[in-house]
């Protein structure tokens, strides 16, 4: 038996895996890959006809090698694939991951195996680190699909299992397994990886709880993946609580990209959390913020850049920027003046919080939101290949599309070239994730949508210019040094203010037509924001 694992007891069953089975019905027949009367049970496979035996051994193998090439990198839970074969995972999670790979493949061949890998899931007893590792990667596939309920649900099932065998304590990954082996680091990050996934599945909602997050937990940071699948001892795997300590350490020590992850993760779910609550202390906003800043601030120069010097990504270090810059934008949007320059449309990645601030305190926000997004385009443009990154992406490049379309409404035309670029690229990486991800669709035509509305008069005036007008410097930019983030125009239709709070008056020297790389206020020491 995996390790952790132990008998099931009908009681168990969650009112969420009720709920998927009541899904089960809709499936029909027409759905299943296999002619009628010839669906092979996977216990009796070997009973099948060759031709199918054939062509699922093709096909799965097809699917596999889809699922380490493209969806492995993002999300690297399971062994790596030189191990797969040697690991002999349970079925049903074999059944997941070609479900997952097969995303990758035109439309048809994934909906034929939803059906199968949900009737795998629900109506197996088996309670082990294995049945956790099927159900997250379940839910992250599922959530990029924008079958978010269904994904929450698939979470739900993966915690209640992890809780129950104590994958959330240290001792769990080494009970069968040698501390420094693979087998032990893919259970040190499977629980990780439920903790980061429950706080992004959890931004569309409002009301789903911390499962992960609210239990003591003392599970080891994973390591590099340099060190995962180089086919060589794991290393001694560091204590959060070293990680957390590291800013008071003489020496600077270098974790691992996971370990920052995680970090940035953790403080995007407390940003989620702020969020939630119609009052609070401002004191609680600035804690978040101050967070935000030292997370960046406390890298260590090899963690700053995601692209080495022989041009591989570390993925899971660009996810780690990524979550922060969306954090940041999570925190700052609702708090500005921007959602109200926007067309009415639904947004689900919108955030929205109750109470009002004064003029100047919604402006800063407004240019932190706008910086946050700039941030991640320029993360982008580092990294193209959008393909091999996590379909969790998606709700930023949302954000951050809609974030600089607002703010092409209150900046000058003098930058309007600026966010144009910025737009076209997060468009562009919306426009190739929605042919695997379908989450990426409906966030494509919101973004698409919003943009030609908005922009077509700026449009209109930056096509009657030359095509290689001449670069502007600002008045207050030193010559050689161009900048990139302008201070927004305060919106007409901004709310009315009910509660003022203590906000230093702008200076006219940071208010600049031309857009800054950074944030205009980045060298102001404290600013009151709540």
């Amino acid at each position: 038996m995996t390790p952790g694992g132990r008998a099931f007891n009908g009681t168990d069953t969650s009112s969420s895996q009720s709920s998927i089975m009541s899904r089960l019905a809709d499936v029909s027949s027409s759905d299943s890959p296999w002619p009628p009367d010839t669906a092979p049970s996977l216990s009796t496979s070997h009973s099948m006809p060759s031709q199918f035996q054939s062509r699922t051994s093709y096909d799965s193998d097809r699917y596999l090698r889809l699922f380490y090439e493209n969806f492995h990198p993002a999300h690297p839970i399971l062994v790596p694939s030189s191990m797969y074969a040697e690991r002999a995972y349970p079925s049903y999670l074999r059944l997941v991951v070609d479900f997952a790979g097969s995303n990758y493949l035109p439309a048809g061949k994934s909906e034929q195996l939803k059906g199968r890998v949900f009737t795998d899931l629900t109506s197996n007893p088996d309670r082990s680190s294995c049945m956790v590792q099927a159900w997250l990667l379940l839910a992250i596939v599922l959530f990029s699909r924008d079958e978010v309920t269904e994904a929450q649900q698939a979470h739900t099932q993966a915690t209640t299992i992890a809780l129950e065998i104590g994958m959330n304590k240290a001792s769990f990954s080494t009970t069968h397994h040698a501390e420094h082996s693979v087998e032990a680091e893919s259970l040190r990050r499977t629980w990780w990886e439920l903790l980061i996934a429950e706080i992004i599945i959890s931004v569309p909602s409002r009301a789903i709880p911390f499962r992960c997050g609210s239990v003591p937990s003392d599970v080891l940071l994973p390591c590099d993946d340099s060190f995962y699948t180089g086919n060589c001892e794991i290393p001694k795997s560091a204590r959060m609580s070293d990680f957390k300590r590291r800013a008071l350490a003489t020496d600077e020590t270098i974790f691992s990209s996971s370990s920052y992850r995680v970090e940035a993760a953790v403080i995007l779910g407390q940003v989620i959390r702020l969020n939630r609550l119609r009052d609070y202390h401002h004191d609680h906003l600035q804690s978040i913020q101050n967070a935000l800043v030292s997370w960046s601030n406390h890298l260590p120069v090899e963690k700053r850049n995601i692209v080495d010097s022989y041009g591989n990504i570390d993925e899971i270090l660009f996810q780690a920027h990524t979550i922060i810059a969306y954090a940041s934008m999570l925190l700052h949007l609702p708090r500005s003046d921007l959602h109200a320059l926007l067309p009415k449309c639904s947004d689900p990645f919108w955030p929205l919080v109750p109470g009002h601030s004064s003029a100047s305190v919604r402006l800063l926000h407004s240019i932190k939101a706008t910086d946050a997004s700039r941030r991640m385009s320029d993360y982008l443009s580092l990294c193209p290949n959008i393909q091999k990154h996590t379909p969790f992406i998606i709700p930023a490049l949302s954000l951050s599309g809609m974030t600089q379309i607002a703010t092409t409404t209150t900046h000058s035309g003098d930058c309007f070239e600026h966010h144009y670029n910025r737009i076209t690229l997060l468009l562009g990486c919306l426009k190739n994730m929605k042919r695997t991800w379908h989450l990426a669709e409906a966030s494509y035509q919101r973004v698409r949508t919003c943009a030609a509305q908005l922009m077509a008069d700026s449009m209109e005036k930056w096509n009657a210019e030359p095509l290689l007008r001449p670069l502007e410097l600002s008045q207050t930019t030193p010559e050689g040094e161009i900048n990139d983030a302008n201070i927004p125009i305060m919106a007409e239709n901004a709310m009315p203010v009910i509660h003022e709070t203590a906000f230093p008056e702008l200076d006219p020297f940071y208010i600049d037509p031309i857009c800054y790389n950074a944030s205009v206020f980045s060298t102001i020491p404290e600013f009151e924001t709540s």
